[in-house]
């Protein structure tokens, strides 16, 4: 995962590695603004703070990482 705290961030991604794609490469960031360059970009973003409830990227990077392992459980249990 990638996490960006500034627009700033996401043009330097793309200045310091111009061919980058990003694949299943998870992206998070922090901010409405951050969001948007991010969006703007054509990035897929995974992973958004603040939001209610989760008021810092620790927090909501954690919320996520639990969510996701949830979810991969799940999915083996539904293959076997």
């Amino acid at each position: 995962m990638i996490i960006f705290f500034s627009p700033v961030g996401v043009a330097s991604l793309f200045k310091n590695f111009p061919n980058f794609v990003q694949g299943d490469i998870q992206i998070g960031c922090f901010g409405k603004t951050t969001a948007q360059a991010v969006r703007d970009a054509g990035l897929r973003l995974d992973l958004e703070a603040p939001q209610p409830g989760l008021p810092s990227m620790t927090m909501a990077l954690d919320h996520f990482l639990k969510e996701n392992a949830k979810k991969e459980a799940n999915n083996k249990k539904a293959e076997k």
